[in-house]
């Protein structure tokens, strides 16, 4: 399985790549939803693990974007909320645009790959 991991923050990403990586997945990284448009225009990818706060493009309108040109691959949203919106409502967005799951951070890696094994062996 090959898994685009897409976040800002270089700490969340490092860790998600070794965790996964050391699961057995092939990854790659993004730092923005508009670099991860750019890598999904020229590759394929599995799952799309993406952050919702982030510079140029954030979480949302990648996951809206990628839901009318890639309509079948997950997505598993990442967030921490933002300052003036409750995390519950960041949630209720990714749902309402197809995320297949909304972790919060700060989470445990181990149970993200639980969720991506059970996402794998469909």
């Amino acid at each position: 399985m090959k898994i685009l991991i897409v976040d800002d923050a270089e700490n969340v990403r490092y860790s998600l790549r070794t965790s996964l990586e050391d699961a057995g997945y092939t990854v790659e990284e993004a730092v923005d939803g508009e670099e991860a448009l750019t890598r999904l225009d020229s590759d394929a990818f599995d799952l799309v693990i993406a952050d919702v706060w982030m510079p140029r493009l954030n979480g949302i309108d990648l996951l809206q974007k990628m839901r009318a040109i890639s309509p079948n691959t997950p997505v598993l949203i990442i967030t921490g909320g933002a300052a003036r919106i409750p995390i519950e409502s960041t949630a209720a967005m990714a749902r309402t645009w197809g995320a297949d799951k909304v972790f919060y951070k700060p989470f445990d890696n181990s149970e993200l790959i639980k969720f991506i094994q059970r996402l794998d062996n469909r």
